[in-house]
């Protein structure tokens, strides 16, 4: 139940960007007590800042990611920046921290295609 609005509150459902539920496989690197680590995962859901991320680690809010994945309808994969803002058990809010105006407009492309297909 990654993108369903079923158990959310008001607030949850209130965002700046709609989301999209989506499922791509993801690989995410972070630094865990000095040590990098790679680790794979999921995207559940999809918006124009953000995303819904599922994986068996749990990375604490404030966790700096690098998120690689390709995004349907696009050729090349995209390699970004992120942060966990949210986790509730295994699924983590991950905020794009500084995508380059490219990264930002392939993004926004897929959302676009994303609304345009609901």
């Amino acid at each position: 139940m990654c993108g369903s609005l079923w158990g959310r509150t008001m607030a949850e459902q209130r965002r700046r960007w709609d989301r999209f539920e989506v499922m791509i496989e993801v690989r995410i690197t972070t630094v865990v007590h000095g040590e990098q680590k790679t680790y794979n995962g999921q995207v559940c859901d999809l918006s124009k800042g953000g995303l819904r991320l599922l994986m068996t680690q749990w990375l604490e809010p404030g966790t700096n990611l690098q998120l690689e994945f390709l995004l349907p309808y696009h050729s090349a994969e995209l390699s970004l920046r992120g942060v966990v803002r949210s986790r509730n058990g295994f699924s983590h809010g991950v905020e794009f921290v500084a995508p380059t105006g490219q990264e930002q407009k392939v993004i926004e492309r897929t959302c676009d295609v994303f609304a345009l297909l609901q």
